[in-house]
């Protein structure tokens, strides 16, 4: 795994990518 210091670690850019995904999903599916 490469070394996330001083960097976005790429939990965080999945959550704050994958937020708006889900929500548009769940009002896709509304």
């Amino acid at each position: 795994m490469a070394d996330t210091t001083g960097r976005i670690p790429l939990w965080l850019i999945g959550t704050v990518a994958g937020i708006p995904v889900i929500g548009s999903i769940g009002i896709f599916f509304y």
